[in-house]
C-alpha cells in the first residue's frame, strides 16, 4: 500500500502500548504500529529508517519524552512527533513546543482519544509528505532551470522578462539579473520587434488561437549584436490572476552541428518506426556494413540481425518502446552486404513521440575488434587458471607456449631458461611449428657476437623491459637471418626469456603484446610457485628423515644435507648448546664453511656473536650484509646471514658470500627446516630419557627379581622347616600353642605369596585378547576357598584383557569378600550401567567412606587374617590394563562394591 503510515509508539507500559496500537490500526487501516519500551530502544529503531511518525509517552525510565524529542530533532528536524502523555502540564507542553513537537495530546479515559490520535497522526504525516513533495517539485524545477542547456525565460502580457535561467548568458551574453525587468525585444533583432508585438496582441485578443507556438524558428540577438538562429517553444500559465508565458529557447546552430556530426560520424545512426522499419540511416552505414543508405530505407531492421541474436534484440526493442527499459545497450551480429556478419553494439533511444524526430533512434558502432580482444582475454583467463594447477617446470612452460600460440598466433614461440652454469638460455618448451622453421632447437649462448639472435636474446634477458620488433628482417638490431618476423622478447625475472614470435611481420596487435606480457608475468609467478612447492615437498621428505636419526650429531648432519641439497644454501652450521662448554658448540658444518669461516669452537654469552644473540632471544635474525653490523665474522667473506634458533637445543645458521641473497621464500623454508630440527632434537632427547628410564627400570626389575628370589628361597625354606617341626611336635604332644604356631605359619606363607606377586608382576600385562567375563568369574570361584559363600553372575560382557591377570584381580576380590564377609557371604558380579565396565560386590560389612582412599594401599586390611596386599594387587592389575577402579557401597547387597571402568569392550569370540 503506497500510503502506508508506519508509526513508532514509545511507551514503557507494554499493555497500554498494545491497546493503543490496536486501536490506531483499527481507526485507520493505513496505520501500522511498532512499539518500543523506552526512548533508547526507540532511537535504535529510528536509526534503521522507515518510520513516518513517532508517538511517545513523557514519563518513562531513562530519557523522558522531551529528551527523546530533542534527540530525534537532532537527527530529523521535521519527522512528525506527537507527545501522547497521561501526565500533561503547561510546562511539559511548553517544553515540547520549544523542542519542536508536532502535536501534543493528553491521554484520556475513553476510546475516543484513539480516533483523535489517529486523525492527528494521519494529518501530520500527510502534511509532511505534501511539504516534501512540494519541496521536491521546487527542487526539481530549480534543478531543471539551473542546469538546463536551453535558455528559459518567463514574461508577462506586456512581454516584460520576469525570470531568466543561467543558460541565457551562454546563449545571449546577458546575466539573468540583467534581463529581469527588461522587454523581451532586448533579445530580438530590430526588424523582428514589431512583428512580435503584433503576434502577441493577436494571441491575447484570442484571434490567433490556431498558431502553433512549439519549436518556432526565430532569430535572436546576442549582446554583441550578432544574430543567433533559435527554436522557441512558448507555454502559458496563470500567476496571481495574471497571464504569464514561459519560453524555452534553443540554439538551432547546435542542432545543425549535431546533424552534421551524425552525417559524418563513424557510427551508424538510424531512425526506426514503431515496427522497426528504417526511416533514416546515416551515410556511415556504407563504410561499416557496405549498404547504401537509400537501400535500407523501408526495410525491416531486424531482418539484418543474425538469427541467433534476433529475438534478444527484438525483446530489447519492445521493452524500450513500452517503457520497461530506458536506452538499452545490446551487442549482436549484423549482416554485411557481402553476407558475412560482424559484431556491433547499439544504443537505443525512444524518440517516437518527440516532435521533430518521431522515431526510435539507434546508434550503432563496430565492436568486432573489441569482441576479438575480449575473446582473447577470456581464453587467456582459462589458460592462466590452468597455470595455477601446473606442478612441474615442464608442465608450466608447455602450457604457456601452447597458450601464446593458440591465443595470439605466435607459432614460433618458446621459453628458454638459464642453464646451471649461467652460460646459455636453453629451450625448455617450444611451439609445435618451431622444428619446421629451425634446423635445430634454438639455444642462445651468453657470449654470442653482437647482431646475432643469441646476443639479442641476452640483451632482452638482461634488460628491464620487453623488446618488441614488428619486422625483424628490416631491423638494424639483428644481422643474422631468422625465420621469425614479428618478435616480442619478455624476461622471466632472473629465470630466463619468453620468446613470442611469428613468421609474418606486424602479426601482433597491442592486445597481443599485452597478452604476452600477462602470460610472461603469470609464467614467472607459476615457476616461482612450482619451485617453492617442489622445494617444500623435498624439504618435507628431508625433515621426516630427521626424526629417524639416532643421535644429535646425525640430526645435525641431516640438517646440513637438507640445507644444501633441498634449499640450495651453501654456508650452513648447526650449533648445539653444551652446558659443560658454556655455549653453542658446532656439531655439523657444510663443506663451504671450511673455505669461508675460520675454525671456531664455542659461541659463549659474552662472545658478542650474532648466533648467541639469536639463540638467547629465541628469534630468527636476518642480516642482508653482516659488514654493516657488529659481527664476529666481519671480513671473512661472509655477507648474507640467516640465524634460526632450534628451540633450547641450539641454532641453524645459513650464510652466503653475496649480500642480500635471502628472500621471503628462503626464510620461510629455512624456518620449516629449523622447526623440524627442533622437533627431531626434542624427540631424540625424549628417546634418550626413555632409554635411561628403561635402563633404570630394568635395573629395578632385576633388583626386584633378586629380592623375590631371596624371599622365595631364604624365607620359604625356614618357613617350611618350621611348618614341619610343628607337625612333628603334634605327634609327641597336644598343645594349643602348636595350633597358634601353625596358623602363624600359614599367614606368613600367604604374605610371602602376595609379596612375590607384587614384586614379580607389577603394573605390566602381556598381550590382550577378547575374554568372556562370566566364564572367568565361574573359573575363579572354583579356585578360591569360598566355604558356604554364594555367587550370582549377571553379565554378558566380553572385554579385551590379559586373561591370567584378570583372573588374579577377580580371585583377590573374591578372597577379600570371604575374608571380610564370612563363610556365608553373598557375592555378585555384573556389568556397569554404561556397558564399559564391571563390578564385584558382596553383602559383608563394606569399607567405611573415610577408609576407602587407603583401601588399595599395600598392607591395608580390616581383617585380622588379611595380608593387606590383595587389594593392592587388584589395583595394579587394573592400572596395567589402563582401567580405573573404585570402591563404594552396593545399593542392593549393602556391602562393598568394587567398580572397574574404562575397559575396552570386544566382540565375542567367533566360536561363541
Amino acid at each position: 500500500m503506497t500510503d502506508r503510515i508506519r508509526v513508532l509508539l514509545v511507551d514503557d507500559d507494554p499493555d497500554l502500548a498494545e491497546v493503543t496500537g490496536s486501536f490506531l490500526e483499527r481507526e485507520d487501516d493505513r496505520i501500522a504500529v511498532e512499539s518500543a519500551p523506552n526512548a533508547t530502544v526507540g532511537l535504535e529503531r529510528l536509526a534503521e529508517g522507515g518510520i513516518d511518525c513517532v508517538v511517545s509517552d513523557h514519563d518513562m525510565p531513562g530519557p523522558n519524552g522531551i529528551e527523546f524529542l530533542e534527540r530525534v530533532r537532532e537527527r530529523d528536524a521535521d519527522l512528525p512527533f506527537i507527545l501522547y502523555t497521561g501526565k500533561g502540564s503547561e510546562t511539559v507542553a511548553s517544553e515540547a513546543i520549544s523542542a519542536g513537537v508536532t502535536d501534543y495530546l493528553q491521554k484520556g479515559g475513553g476510546t475516543e482519544q484513539y480516533e483523535i490520535l489517529a486523525n492527528r497522526i494521519a494529518d501530520a504525516v500527510s502534511k509532511r509528505r505534501a511539504e516534501r513533495e512540494a519541496e521536491r517539485t521546487r527542487t526539481h524545477l530549480r534543478a531543471i532551470t539551473d542546469n538546463s542547456m536551453d535558455a528559459i525565460v518567463t514574461i508577462d502580457a506586456e512581454s516584460t522578462i520576469l525570470f531568466a535561467n543561467p543558460a541565457v548568458e551562454r546563449l545571449f551574453g546577458y546575466a539573468p539579473d540583467e534581463l529581469e525587468g527588461e522587454p523581451l525585444s532586448t533579445l530580438m533583432p530590430d526588424r523582428e520587434v514589431d512583428d512580435h508585438y503584433e503576434a502577441v496582441d493577436r494571441y491575447l485578443a484570442g484571434g490567433d488561437a490556431t498558431t502553433d507556438w512549439s519549436a518556432v524558428e526565430f532569430p535572436g540577438r546576442h549582446r554583441d549584436g550578432r544574430e543567433v538562429p533559435l527554436s522557441i517553444s512558448f507555454g502559458e500559465f496563470e500567476e496571481d490572476g495574471e497571464r504569464r508565458f514561459v519560453g524555452v529557447i534553443r540554439d538551432v546552430t547546435e542542432r545543425e552541428r549535431h546533424r552534421a556530426f551524425v552525417e559524418r560520424s563513424n557510427d551508424v545512426v538510424a531512425a526506426l518506426d514503431a515496427d522497426g522499419t528504417f526511416q533514416y540511416v546515416s551515410p556511415s552505414v556504407e563504410s561499416i556494413v557496405g549498404y547504401e543508405p537509400g537501400d535500407l530505407l523501408g526495410e525491416n531492421a531486424f531482418e539484418y540481425v543474425h538469427p541467433d541474436d534476433r529475438e534478444r534484440v527484438l525483446d530489447a526493442f519492445r521493452r524500450s518502446i513500452t517503457g520497461e527499459t530506458e536506452n538499452p545497450t545490446i551487442e549482436y551480429r549484423l549482416r554485411r552486404a557481402d553476407g558475412d556478419y560482424l559484431w556491433v553494439e547499439s544504443v537505443g533511444s525512444d524518440r517516437l513521440d518527440e516532435r521533430g524526430i518521431g522515431g526510435y533512434v539507434v546508434n550503432t558502432r563496430d565492436v568486432s575488434d573489441r569482441k576479438r580482444r575480449e575473446e582473447k582475454l577470456a581464453r587467456l583467463r582459462e589458460w592462466t587458471r590452468e597455470l595455477n594447477y601446473a606442478r612441474t617446470v615442464e608442465e608450466t612452460t608447455r602450457l604457456t607456449v601452447d597458450a601464446v600460440d593458440a591465443i595470439v598466433g605466435a607459432e614460433l614461440s618458446g621459453i628458454h631458461l638459464v642453464n646451471d652454469a649461467g652460460t646459455a638460455l636453453e629451450p625448455v618448451a617450444l611451439a609445435e611449428s618451431v622444428p619446421a622453421f629451425f634446423d635445430e632447437r634454438p639455444s642462445y649462448d651468453r657470449d654470442a657476437p653482437p647482431g646475432s639472435r643469441a646476443a639479442l636474446a641476452w640483451e632482452a634477458y638482461r634488460g628491464d623491459e620487453p623488446v618488441a620488433i614488428d619486422e625483424l628482417s628490416a631491423s638494424d638490431r639483428l644481422d643474422e637471418e631468422s625465420p621469425a618476423e614479428s618478435l616480442v622478447l619478455h624476461p622471466i625475472g632472473d629465470r630466463g626469456l619468453f620468446v613470442i614470435s611469428a613468421s609474418t611481420p606486424e602479426a601482433f596487435t597491442d592486445t597481443d603484446v599485452l597478452i604476452a606480457e600477462i602470460l610472461a608475468n603469470h609464467l614467472e609467478t607459476a615457476l616461482d610457485r612450482v619451485d617453492r612447492e617442489t622445494r617444500l615437498e623435498r624439504l618435507h621428505d628431508a625433515t621426516r628423515s630427521l626424526i629417524r636419526a639416532d643421535s644429535r650429531e646425525e640430526i645435525a648432519e641431516r640438517v646440513i644435507e637438507a640445507a644444501a641439497e633441498v634449499l640450495g644454501f651453501s654456508v650452513t652450521t648447526v650449533r648445539l648448546y653444551d652446558e659443560d662448554a658454556g655455549g653453542l658448540v658446532p656439531v655439523a658444518v657444510s663443506e663451504a664453511v671450511k673455505g669461508v669461516l675460520p675454525e671456531r669452537e664455542v659461541f659463549t654469552p659474552d662472545g658478542g656473536s650474532l648466533n648467541w644473540a639469536a639463540y638467547e632471544a629465541g628469534e630468527v635474525r636476518l642480516y642482508d650484509d653482516i659488514e654493516t653490523v657488529d659481527a664476529v665474522d666481519q671480513g671473512t667473506g661472509l655477507r648474507s646471514l640467516l640465524i634460526l634458533p632450534a628451540g633450547e637445543h641450539g641454532t641453524v645458521s645459513i650464510g652466503e658470500t653475496e649480500p642480500g641473497v635471502f628472500d621471503g621464500t628462503d626464510e620461510f623454508l629455512a624456518r620449516i627446516l629449523a622447526t623440524a630440527a627442533e622437533t627431531a632434537f626434542d624427540s631424540e632427547a625424549r628417546t634418550e630419557r626413555l632409554h635411561r628410564r628403561s635402563a633404570e627400570l630394568e635395573r629395578q626389575n632385576e633388583r626386584l627379581e633378586e629380592f623375590a628370589s631371596v624371599v622365595s628361597h631364604d624365607l620359604r625354606n625356614p618357613l617350611n622347616v618350621a611348618q614341619g617341626r610343628v607337625e612333628l611336635a603334634r605327634e609327641e604332644c597336644d598343645s594349643v600353642h602348636l595350633d597358634a604356631a601353625a596358623k602363624a605359619h600359614d599367614r606368613m606363607d600367604t604374605l610371602i605369596s602376595d609379596l612375590l606377586a607384587l614384586a614379580r608382576q607389577g603394573e605390566r600385562v602381556s598381550e590382550t585378547e577378547p575374554v568372556d567375563l562370566a566364564a572367568v568369574v565361574e573359573s575363579c570361584w572354583l579356585n578360591v576357598d569360598t566355604a558356604d559363600a554364594t555367587l550370582a553372575v549377571e553379565t554378558d560382557l566380553t572385554l579385551l584383557a590379559d586373561a591370567s591377570r584378570l583372573q588374579q584381580l577377580i580371585e583377590n576380590l573374591m578372597r577379600n569378600a570371604v575374608e571380610h564377609g564370612g563363610d556365608g557371604v553373598a557375592v555378585a558380579v555384573g556389568t556397569l550401567g554404561d556397558g564399559e565396565g564391571f563390578f564385584v560386590a558382596d553383602d559383608g560389612p563394606g569399607i567405611p567412606p573415610d577408609d576407602r582412599a587407603d583401601a588399595f594401599d599395600a598392607g591395608y586390611s580390616t581383617s585380622a587374617d588379611g595380608t593387606g596386599f590383595g587389594l593392592r594387587i587388584v589395583e595394579q592389575v587394573a592400572t596395567a590394563h589402563g582401567w580405573e577402579i573404585r570402591v563404594t557401597d552396593d545399593p542392593e547387597l549393602g556391602g562393598a562394591r568394587f567398580e572397574v571402568s574404562g575397559v575396552d569392550v570386544a566382540e565375542p569370540p567367533a566360536d561363541e
